[in-house]
Parts: C-alpha cells; sequence; structure tokens
C-alpha cells in the first residue's frame, strides 16, 4: 500500500484528498485561445493567473493522458527541456491539469513557427536563413551542451516572434545521452519526422549530435529553396548572380549563400563520421560571411503589425570559403571506400519507403549488398540490407530472402550488433519462417527486452496471435502501444488484434491513429476500411479503400475491394480486383483462393476450378519450406471443397481441431463444410464458436455459403 492510500497513524493526520490539488491546478490556467494542434494534444495561449503572465499550454489528449508510458513520456519532456537554459530555447514550466486533461506550461512566444512562415513566403533570402540559422545552431549546441539529443528539428518546432528571435520547441522525443539516464530515453523508439530525419534515425539506429546537425542541413535546406532536394541551391545561386537589387545587396546575398551551401551539403553528409562533429565547427563555418560592415535590410512578409526582420549583410571571406571547399574535399578523396559505401547506402535508402515495390527493394538490396562488399563492418547498410530482405520477403514470400536475412544477421552481429537488436531480428526471421513458436520461447525469455522494446512486444503479439493464442497476444499488442503511442506500426498491429477478436470499433479508433500518423501510407485507411467491412458496413468500407488506392496502388487494397463486391454479392464484378491483386503479387494463395470463391460464385466454374488449384499447388510448395500456419492450413481445407473433395476438406479441419488449436477460420470453416453437407445443427454450433472466436457475424449474414442459414 503507496504512503497516499494508507490510513494516518497515532498521532498522525491524514493527507489532503488529491482534489484539493486538483482544484487548485485547475484554476491556475485560463485558455484563451488555440493555437494548433499535434499528435499529443493541443496548444493554447493561457493566461497563468498565479503568476499574471502569458504562457502556452499543450492540453494532452485524454487517450494519451490515461496511458502510464505517454505520462512518462511527458515526464521526460518537462525534465529534459529544464535542463537546458540557453536563450534560443523554449522553457517548460509545469505540469499539471485543467478540467481533469493533463497540460504542460511552457514560454509564449508572440509569433509564428517556421513552417507557417513558410507556407506564406515559401522561401527566405540568404541573409535571413544565415540569421535563422546562427540562432539555431546555438540553440543546439546549448540543448547537446545539457546532453540531449533532439530528434525532432523540423520547421514545426522552431518558433520565430515577432522580433526575428528564433527558440527551439517540442523535447517530446528528445533523448538524453547519458548513460544514467535510461527512464529518459525510449529503447528502440523510431522518433522523428521522417522528412527531416537522418539516415541512421530511418535505419533504426540511435540518434546522436550529428543527426540534429543532419536535421540542421534539412531546415536550412528547405529555408533557401523551398524543398528538402540539394539540386535547387544551384539554380538559387544563378538567380542572384542575375538579381537586378542594388550590388551590395546581391554581393551580401550570394556571400551569405556561399556559407549556408558549405554548411548544408557539410550536414547532410549520408555517413554520420563525415557531417560536424559538434555546433561549433558549424557556427564556424556560418561566421565566414560576417563581416562589420553596415547592415542591409532584407525584407519578408510578416503577418500585420510585425516589423521588419534585419540581418547583417557582410562581406565574406572568399578565399577561406575556397580553402574550406579545398580541405572538405582532399577528406573526401582521402577516404574513397567509406565515401563509396555512403553513396551506396544512400542510393538504397532514398529507395526505402513505406510505399516501395518489389523493384526498388531489390535496386536498394543490390546497392546494400555492394556497401558492405567495400565496407563490411560498415553497420548502417548491414541493418538497412536485413530490413530490405525482410520487406522483400513480404512482397514475394520467396523463402530465398529469408535464406538471405539470416545470414546477414550473421554478418551483422559479427559486426558488433548489439544482443537486443539480434533478438528483435530473429524473431522477425522465425516470424516469417513460421517458427513462432521459437519466437514464443525466446522473447518470452527476455523480460528486459519485452519491457523496454515496442518492436519486440509487437513480434510476441504476432507469434502468439499466429499460434492461436489472440487473447494473450492483445495484452502484448497493448504493450508497443504502451511503449510506443506515436508509433502507427503498434497502432496498427493492436487495431488489428481488436478486429480479430470482433471489436471492430475499438479497431477502427486505432486505424484512425494510423491515418493520422501515417497519413501518406495505405494501411490506416486499408484497415479502417475492414473495420467498416467487418461492421457491414459495406459503403464506408469500400469508401475507405478508394481513399486508400488514391494514395497508392497495392495488391492488398484491390484484394479488399474484391471483399467488398464480393460480400455485396456483385461476385462476378469481385472477380477483376482480385486479379489485379494477382498480377501485383501473382504467388499469393489468399489472392488465388478468394478468386476462386469469386469466380465459382459467379458460375465461372472452370475458372474457379483452375484457381483453386494454382493456389493448393503454391501452399504445398510453401509447406516444403516452412510449416503451414493455422490460417494456411484452413486455406488448403478451403480449396479442396471449392474443388469438392469435402473428405479432403473434413479431414484437413479435423486435423487442425485435434491439435487444439482454437481459430474462428477454423469454425468458420467446419461450419461452411457442414452447412454444405446439409448438417444444419452442426453448422450453427460452429458458427456460434467462430463468433465467439471474433468471426463478424455482419459478414456471416451475407456470406453465400451460408445463406441457407440465415
Amino acid at each position: 500500500m503507496s504512503p497516499k492510500n494508507s490510513p494516518a497513524g497515532p498521532g498522525e493526520t491524514s493527507p489532503k484528498p488529491a482534489r484539493s490539488r486538483k482544484t487548485r491546478r485547475q484554476q491556475s490556467y485560463q485558455l484563451l485561445e488555440e493555437i494548433g494542434a499535434g499528435g499529443m494534444g493541443t496548444v493554447y495561449r493561457a493566461l497563468d493567473r498565479e503568476l499574471n503572465r502569458t504562457v502556452a499550454v499543450k492540453v494532452i489528449r485524454p487517450e494519451f493522458a490515461s496511458d502510464l508510458s505517454s505520462l512518462l513520456r511527458l515526464k521526460r519532456e518537462i525534465v529534459l527541456a529544464s535542463r537546458v537554459s540557453g536563450s534560443h530555447v523554449v522553457r517548460v514550466h509545469d505540469f499539471g491539469e485543467i478540467d481533469g486533461k493533463a497540460l504542460i506550461a511552457m514560454d509564449w512566444v508572440d509569433g509564428e513557427n517556421l513552417a507557417a512562415l513558410l507556407a506564406r513566403v515559401h522561401t527566405v533570402p540568404p541573409s535571413q536563413a544565415c540569421d535563422f540559422a546562427a540562432q539555431i545552431s546555438t540553440a543546439l549546441r546549448d540543448i547537446h551542451a545539457a546532453n540531449i539529443i533532439h530528434r525532432d528539428l523540423k520547421p514545426g518546432n522552431l518558433l520565430i516572434s515577432r522580433t526575428g528571435e528564433v527558440l527551439v520547441a517540442d523535447f517530446g522525443l528528445a533523448r538524453s545521452a547519458l548513460p544514467q539516464d535510461t527512464g529518459l530515453s525510449l529503447v528502440g523508439e523510431f522518433s522523428g519526422t521522417p522528412r527531416y530525419m537522418a539516415p541512421e534515425q530511418l535505419a533504426g539506429l540511435p540518434a546522436d549530435v550529428r543527426s540534429d546537425l543532419y536535421s540542421l542541413g534539412m531546415v536550412l535546406l528547405e529555408m533557401l529553396t523551398g524543398a528538402t532536394a540539394l539540386e535547387g541551391l544551384a539554380p538559387l545561386r544563378e538567380r542572384w548572380i542575375l538579381s537586378q537589387g542594388e550590388k551590395r545587396v546581391r554581393s551580401g546575398e550570394l556571400r551569405k549563400l556561399a556559407a549556408l551551401d558549405l554548411v548544408i551539403r557539410r550536414c547532410l553528409q549520408l555517413d554520420r563520421t563525415e557531417r560536424y562533429a559538434n555546433l561549433d565547427e558549424a557556427l564556424r563555418d556560418l561566421k565566414l560571411a560576417d563581416t562589420d560592415s553596415a547592415s542591409v535590410e532584407v525584407p519578408v512578409p510578416l503577418p500585420k503589425g510585425t516589423p521588419l526582420w534585419r540581418s547583417r549583410a557582410a562581406i565574406g571571406t572568399t578565399v577561406a570559403l575556397l580553402l574550406g571547399l579545398m580541405a572538405w574535399g582532399l577528406h573526401v578523396a582521402r577516404h574513397p571506400r567509406s565515401a563509396s559505401s555512403a553513396q551506396l547506402y544512400g542510393k538504397a535508402i532514398s529507395l526505402i519507403t513505406p510505399e516501395s515495390g518489389e523493384a526498388e527493394l531489390r535496386v536498394a538490396a543490390q546497392a546494400l549488398e555492394d556497401a558492405v562488399a567495400q565496407a563490411p563492418g560498415y553497420m548502417p547498410a548491414l541493418r538497412a540490407r536485413l530490413d530490405v530482405l525482410l520487406r522483400l520477403y513480404e512482397a514475394t514470400s520467396d523463402p530465398r530472402n529469408l535464406v538471405d536475412a539470416r545470414e546477414a544477421l550473421q554478418r551483422a552481429t559479427a559486426a558488433g550488433l548489439n544482443r537486443s537488436q539480434r533478438a528483435v531480428y530473429l524473431a522477425k526471421i522465425d516470424l516469417h519462417a513460421n517458427l513462432y513458436f521459437a519466437v514464443i520461447q525466446n522473447l518470452g525469455g527476455d523480460a528486459p527486452l519485452l519491457a523496454s522494446s515496442a518492436d519486440a512486444n509487437r513480434l510476441m503479439g504476432r507469434a502468439l496471435e499466429t499460434a492461436g493464442r489472440l487473447p494473450e497476444a492483445l495484452t502484448f499488442y497493448s504493450s508497443a502501444v504502451g511503449i510506443s503511442p506515436e508509433s502507427w506500426l503498434c497502432q496498427n498491429d493492436l487495431g488489428s488484434a481488436l478486429l480479430a477478436i470482433g471489436r471492430p470499433q475499438e479497431a477502427r479508433q486505432h486505424f484512425l491513429e494510423v491515418t493520422r500518423l501515417n497519413p501518406k501510407s495505405t494501411t490506416g485507411y486499408s484497415n479502417l476500411g475492414l473495420a467498416f467491412l467487418e461492421s457491414g458496413d459495406l459503403q464506408s468500407a469500400e469508401q475507405s479503400f478508394e481513399t486508400s488506392l488514391e494514395h497508392q496502388e497495392t495488391p492488398e487494397t484491390y484484394f479488399n475491394l474484391g471483399l467488398t463486391t464480393y460480400y455485396s454479392q456483385l461476385y462476378g464484378s469481385a472477380v477483376p480486383f482480385f486479379q489485379s491483386a494477382i498480377r501485383m503479387r501473382p504467388n499469393s494463395d489468399r489472392y488465388l483462393a478468394a478468386l476462386a470463391d469469386a469466380q465459382r460464385q459467379a458460375g465461372q466454374r472452370t475458372a474457379a476450378r483452375q484457381s483453386y488449384s494454382r493456389a493448393l499447388t503454391l501452399l504445398d510448395d510453401l509447406e516444403r519450406t516452412r510449416p503451414l500456419s493455422t490460417s494456411e492450413r484452413c486455406r488448403r481445407a478451403r480449396c479442396f471443397f471449392g474443388l469438392g473433395d469435402f473428405n479432403a476438406a473434413d479431414t484437413a479441419i479435423e486435423l487442425i481441431q485435434n491439435s487444439g488449436v482454437q481459430d474462428q477460420m477454423v469454425d468458420y470453416s467446419a461450419a461452411v463444410f457442414a452447412a454444405a453437407q446439409s448438417r444444419r445443427i452442426a453448422a450453427r454450433q460452429h458458427l456460434s464458436v467462430a463468433m465467439r472466436l471474433g468471426y463478424p457475424a455482419a459478414l456471416l449474414k451475407v456470406d453465400p455459403d451460408l445463406r441457407d442459414l440465415f
């Protein structure tokens, strides 16, 4: 029993009820105006009644405030931000509540963020960008001096006051660099905004000071060009050379641009060992264009009532710039091997996105293989190659990719891959190989890893789900979301598990989170459509799948549209959707079995038999490489049923039932077989069990193989 809840002893008085403190907290802040909304909550301009000052208050969304890991993350943000005392960093004052909702109070900055400015003006002149760069670099230097890595530097987290002062905000994803601060760091967390993240962060490696420098380079590049592609710098220089403006202004801007060009290119080196070692080095190069000459004003349109921003236009030291560039060229020339490996790695990373198809992944895999051949111990390339091989297996089901992945894991382990990372990669490979009992045994015996790694919990959940232990799996999926609530993958897995046990309404909320956290991905919209489908809302399901298709053509989206059309009893119209999915993934037995069902219901019997036979061949080939999952074994039984071999179908299902596995697909399949043989009582019994295990009742009512039971 905690002291807070312990009764008072003799001569003692009980502590004040928590409500008294809560009421005081609620009355401390008066919300005045909503400023914006983010992943964790909504930001307001507010009045601090106790100190009579204007502050910014972030009110945390209730679903995060009730979660322990989210509250720990908020605590981390406050603790880390309080360690930094620099003038260009937003200070965090308080953690409290308002109307029962958790809040963080911080400095109020009267102005706007850089993202809003760039949305209005698109770009800023080099002199202004140079001024901003110096302020941001100073802030980062102060942050790093406090042994903190920001990990989420982007225009939205850079606040600009009306007087032109730039302040770095939002320590929600920051990480302490001190080894004793493990409680202030989320292990294995994929943090940041991908557009501004360093390659090592995208590859899942720990971020360091140089990772923040990469983000700085991306921000500066976007300020100058309106985009994050280095190719935009050359035409920008040409435009300033041809500018008809006053000569001194033009030459000053060109010198500023030269200094920024040097800093940006150094920050954006793919190999972090080739970037600046710290912010002092970056600030030194930014000062190459500084001088004591008179200032020159460069107007940038700002909101009404905002004064023009001023910066010093300087006479840069061209010789120093040339010497710096020559020195940098000599440095690269002395390291041709590492530069080549980094270039190959960079080429691969540019091809790896959530939307990458098989062709892009194969090119990336080859580039990473070449990079590793040149530098066998180059860990970023080793890990990226592992990830690509696993994604290739997911896209192709080609077992050779798993063989290559095991070999790649051995090489990465030999190169120094840590124990936790190795355990996670091994679980991924074993899970793809359907060795789910090995995954359960290995991860289940690693309590520290499960306590800290969202990936480990996700993999444990998938292994248990594959083993037919879905209620247990749900616990681990929930733990993954608790550890990493901003991970769309964790939200997606939990939603999928809830959908699998027949809770589509709850699943829908998690899929909506997926669309918020990863709006460009098709996954959230596709799974949201499945939640509507399993609720019986076929129209909303179709709309969600079409939205998914607008983002990207994927075989799964075509498959889902086929399912929706099938359950709408438009069997002939469902066939082209399934065929489109198969054209994109020809070796999917699942897609072929669904096509065969649609062809059978549409009266295309010959075509249906051919599709069932092809699906059985694929399943037989797959079984030669690994054990089949329960879903795959059920699918094989239903292919026998589709071919009219009821004895083989019944035998296949009985074998699964005798193994003790409890799975909704087993009883659903048994119900279909019993209904076809006019064993109505047995069919209804199996349906009752299937629904109890989570099979959606709404779909059973529109299933053509069960129409005689309803």
